[in-house]
């Protein structure tokens, strides 16, 4: 088999699986090791727009942000929704996922990650807080939407319309939160156990996390994102 046929085999299998691990797929994960297949990886990376991060005897396929071929679009996120959601639901989901990820690693030292598991109730209540601040000081909140284009106003107005603890459907904000949640399990980045009070970060998302997305400027630039909302809550 050429060594452009393992590279294929490579992809495919991170593009059906999202990640390939050592311990089941030691032929193909030594395989990357070859530096003619890694070349051929590197060469698809680049016309394909996405990376291929090692982390923990794993590889994980990563599409760039704005790769609408293989990674998440507004309509993706939309129709997870639901089929008539509109662009601010969208987004609502996506503030919520980048939240999530905040409170588990926003931390300021070496070790950024701050803490195992994360009660939806507290969760809903941080939400709660931020976006009702968020109503209250519209001149500091215009000040963060411009700075990082962020209709962060829109998406305040659509949690508030929603009700609270009621059934989980995805009208209330409980059933909004699950609704991320249940996303960001399907792709392996969290697990919610059966009595759905909680949620906890899968080794994926800390391998991710630790040894790729929270490179220096990444976590400045969150850090500043969340705290900025945060200095409008305690106004």
């Amino acid at each position: 088999m050429s060594n452009l046929n393992i590279a294929l085999r490579i992809f495919k299998r991170l593009l059906d699986k999202g990640q390939l691990d050592r311990e089941t797929e030691s032929d193909l994960f030594l395989e990357f090791r070859n530096p003619e297949v890694r070349q051929a990886l590197t060469e698809m990376e680049e016309e394909l727009e996405f990376r291929i991060v090692e982390a923990s005897g794993t590889l994980y396929f990563v599409p760039a942000g704005d790769n609408s071929l293989l990674g998440f679009t507004g309509k993706d996120f939309r129709e997870w929704v639901a089929s008539d959601a509109r662009l601010a639901d969208a987004y609502l989901l996506s503030y919520i996922a980048m939240f999530i990820f905040f409170l588990f690693y926003g931390g300021k030292n070496q070790n950024p990650k701050q803490r195992e598991f994360l009660r939806i109730s507290k969760l809903l209540e941080e939400l709660d807080r931020r976006f009702a601040a968020a109503a209250l000081n519209e001149e500091q909140t215009l000040a963060i939407e411009e700075k990082y284009s962020l209709n962060f106003m829109r998406i305040a107005e659509l949690w508030e319309s929603k009700q609270g603890f009621e059934e989980n459907r995805r009208k209330t904000k409980a059933g909004t939160i699950l609704n991320t949640c249940r996303l960001l399990e399907r792709e392996n980045l969290i697990r919610i156990p059966d009595n759905e009070r909680e949620i906890r970060p899968t080794r994926k998302l800390d391998d991710l996390m630790l040894n790729y997305y929270l490179n220096e400027s990444r976590v400045e630039e969150i850090i500043s994102l969340f705290e900025g909302a945060e200095a409008i809550a305690d106004h």
